[in-house]
């Protein structure tokens, strides 16, 4: 195995002002993804004539005071923006790989499978998006790890895509677990079997982030709240999202029709884990799924094909033979606020007291070396 001791499994680029209109042809000049300042100072991306918000305030573990709000490109920390600089950070922060989620263009990758422009421009700005995460960050050092979005409106050129990202060296798929919620057929439908299929051919993991992020379902927020409370308010409620969307996984069918395909679920955290497989198969054997063709208890195959991160927890960990140390890796979400950085030794030294090495091993490298072809 690489010389690698913490692989974090989850971290973010933010997407530079000038990534589609560097890459994409000149035909969709009126529709490319740019940056636009307004007067007071603040970017904004402007996609297909929609204004889609602030990228940059998804930086906080980066700033001397999280509570900081950036406005623009030009206050983002080099640590966040710069290959070289962030593996500096990286060093210092005693974490040997970043395994990479995209900023504006969705959580899940679901910015350019809406409905901003029409198909060929999305497609544009997906292959824009994956080439230049291989270029930039997978090309400048491989302890930068990318993984692909794809165009959801079509299963079969979603596999094409996946197949030509993997060439490139993407190590796995980003993928909404509710594309219901996109208008486009659930998750279990069979219209989705070809992309599983080359999925589980190229032996790439799929990642569903805080539950394929952007798929609703959280309490709406109380208008008064600070923007901090805010956000940790919509931090804490977002693990719910990951435990309804793990339990449709269990209960689709898709795992037992791909028994090699591999699903985990990111910033998630453990805790939960045991009682949802418990519920799941409690409710497998009352409502008499054996005879209807379930022949796998759904704890059976998370344990089979499914994974979970965490970054700071205790408890998740006190229960980790209830889920599997085979099934747990580790993650830091830099730059975002709840991160453990700079301080991710300390969080793996607290959370993992206790824990014999080979355990600390896997869960910290050796897993995530083994799933995501490190080697």
């Amino acid at each position: 195995m690489p010389d690698y001791n913490v692989v974090s499994t989850d971290d973010h680029v933010l997407e530079p002002p000038d990534l589609w209109e560097k890459r994409l042809p000149k035909k969709f000049k009126e529709d490319c993804p740019r940056v636009v300042r307004d007067e007071d100072g603040a970017d904004h991306w402007i996609i297909a004539g929609q204004d889609i918000g602030n990228a940059w305030s998804r930086c906080a573990a980066a700033l001397p005071d999280r509570t900081q709000s950036i406005k623009n490109w030009d206050e983002v920390p080099d640590i966040v923006k710069e290959p070289a600089a962030r593996l500096k950070a990286m060093d210092q922060d005693g974490v040997d790989v970043h395994i990479i989620f995209p900023q504006i263009t969705g959580f899940g990758g679901a910015t350019f499978s809406g409905t901003i422009g029409g198909e060929e421009f999305r497609l544009a700005c997906i292959q824009a998006y994956n080439d230049y995460l291989v270029e930039e960050w997978y090309g400048h050092s491989h302890r930068f790890v990318p993984q692909c979005v794809i165009p959801m409106w079509d299963a079969e050129q979603a596999a094409t895509e996946v197949a030509r990202a993997a060439k490139l060296g993407h190590r796995a798929l980003i993928w909404s677990g509710k594309p219901e919620a996109l208008g486009y057929p659930h998750f279990a439908d069979p219209y989705w079997d070809p992309l599983w299929n080359t999925v589980q051919d190229l032996d790439m993991m799929t990642a569903l982030h805080i539950g394929g992020a952007g798929v609703g379902g959280l309490q709406n927020t109380y208008p008064g709240y600070e923007p901090m409370r805010r956000l940790a308010l919509i931090s804490a409620q977002a693990i719910s999202s990951n435990s309804s969307i793990l339990a449709n996984v269990l209960f689709s069918g898709v795992l037992e029709r791909f028994p090699g395909l591999k699903m985990i679920t990111i910033e998630s955290g453990l805790g939960w884990i045991p009682h949802l497989l418990e519920v799941c198969d409690h409710q497998y054997q009352q409502q008499r799924l054996p005879q209807l063709g379930m022949a796998i208890k759904p704890s059976e195959l998370f344990k089979r094909q499914c994974y979970a991160n965490f970054w700071f927890e205790e408890a998740g960990i006190a229960m980790r033979h209830l889920i599997g140390v085979d099934n747990i890796l580790w993650e830091s979400d830099f730059p975002h606020g709840t991160a453990t950085y700079p301080n991710s030794k300390e969080f793996i030294e607290k959370g993992l007291k206790g824990v014999p090495e080979e355990e600390r091993r896997k869960m910290l490298a050796e897993n995530a070396i083994r799933l995501y072809h490190l080697d």
